[in-house]
């Protein structure tokens, strides 16, 4: 059986793909967002040396360095959506870029959050350790 026209089928083929990668990149922001919520709140309630890690202005730098690159990422992946939705001749470009960013932004993000709760990053009561492993893409 053929589908589409002879000679199409690989162009047909990738075109399929592009809603993946968006799919991938989109899994990936909302698992490191979550994960910097986890982050964000842990450092307002842990407190060292008689302080909250939150007055840490290189903490506060960390969590909003996460922020900024996990807001472009988004921002990405909503631009090749709206491509793809308008059937853009370079939407599959914009889909793959969208996805190598925002996974190896999402990654990026869930590991810092990782170090920022220091050693209950990685217990199993901590969910990060989870992002951590099924984020890596």
């Amino acid at each position: 059986n053929l589908i589409g026209n002879l000679g199409e089928g690989f162009k047909i083929a990738m075109a399929g793909l592009d809603g993946g990668r968006i799919n991938i990149a989109s899994c990936s922001i909302g698992g490191a967002q979550h994960c910097l919520n986890l982050a964000s709140n842990y450092i307002h309630e842990r407190s060292q040396f008689g302080r909250p890690l939150s007055d840490n202005q290189a903490l506060q730098f960390r969590i909003a360095d996460m922020e900024t690159e996990l807001h472009s990422s988004r921002l990405m992946v909503r631009q090749a959506a709206l491509l793809l939705d308008e059937k853009d001749p370079n939407a599959t470009k914009h889909c793959a870029m969208a996805k190598r960013l925002a996974t190896d932004v999402g990654f990026k993000v869930v590991n810092d959050a990782l170090q920022l709760h220091g050693g209950y990053g990685y217990l199993r009561e901590f969910p990060i350790e989870r992002y951590l492993r099924d984020l890596r893409v």
